[in-house]
């Protein structure tokens, strides 16, 4: 963004830009800005206790040992809104303290019992969003190598 923005020549100048915003505060400074603007309490950028906390968290956890070979991120989506990270319709209220921790993705090894999402939130149910989270991830015998490129278009 800061090459195609042309505040860089070129990417190495970018990321050099990017790289000392990173040390020297600058960026962080922006991002109190941008939480400020948006109604938010930029404090809690220096201080996670000012953020807000659920009352309840459960862990959900493997159902077999082996590998995460796959997990259906548009059911992890859905589970996070049932727990009040997200809306149904637009007049649902967000829960800022409810969410997903993923303490497992694809390619990590796991086993039976072990955690793989730490689920967190207010409301006094977590089960229909374990059930989809638990569907949500393949386990399987085998380590499945991650591509983060799949092609480079060079038109």
């Amino acid at each position: 963004m800061v090459y195609l923005g042309g505040k860089a020549a070129d990417l190495a100048e970018a990321r050099a830009l990017v790289t000392e915003n990173l040390r020297n505060g600058k960026a962080l400074d922006k991002f109190k800005v941008f939480v400020a603007s948006q109604g938010g309490n930029p404090a809690v950028v220096d201080d996670y206790s000012l953020m807000p906390h659920a009352s309840r968290q459960q862990d959900v956890l493997a159902d077999a040992s082996g590998y995460v070979t796959e997990i259906v991120a548009d059911d992890i989506g859905v589970a996070a809104m049932l727990l009040g990270a997200g809306r149904a319709t637009k007049e649902s209220t967000i829960d800022l303290a409810a969410g997903l921790k993923i303490l497992k993705k694809v390619g990590d090894p796991v086993q039976k019992g072990e955690a793989i999402v730490r689920m967190f939130a207010n409301k006094a149910d977590f089960g229909q969003a374990e059930k989809l989270i638990q569907e949500a991830y393949s386990i399987g015998e085998e380590r499945k190598e991650i591509t983060l490129i799949h092609g480079v278009i060079t038109d």
